[in-house]
């Protein structure tokens, strides 16, 4: 089960992934699919990049998720949906990523919190 604490830090990187999303436009494309759903494939996608899931398998991932709940869409959409993520997401990309290796390492979840809050909220100072 998720803590509360696990929950805002994979939120706080969907929240700052969408705002590099067209979220209006997708969710139009995407049958105005429910926004908790939207949420769920924002981070399947930043997951999916952040364990080196390649563009292809997460187009498939998608699409089959997006088919297994009733929403009819075709791969082509999807492919643009994720053409520029890897590089427009890249921050949350690696702050995802980096929050896995700290879970992994048994770091402490507020630790882990405060990291990905610091790499979404001050690149700059990441780097």
């Amino acid at each position: 089960m998720q803590t509360k604490t696990e929950f805002l830090i994979w939120d706080k990187i969907v929240c700052s992934a969408k705002k590099r999303f067209d979220n209006t436009r997708y969710v139009k494309k995407l049958g105005n699919i429910d926004p908790e759903i939207y949420d769920k494939l924002v981070l399947h996608i930043i997951l999916g990049f952040a364990c080196g899931e390649d563009h292809e398998s997460i187009a498939t991932n998608l699409h089959n998720e997006l088919e297994h709940i009733g929403i009819d869409i075709r791969e082509d959409v999807i492919d643009k949906v994720l053409a520029d993520k890897h590089e427009a997401c890249s921050g949350e990309i690696y702050a995802a990523y980096i929050a896995f290796t700290m879970l992994e390492n048994g770091d402490n979840i507020h630790e882990v919190l405060g990291c990905v809050t610091d790499l979404l909220e001050n690149p700059s100072e990441a780097s």
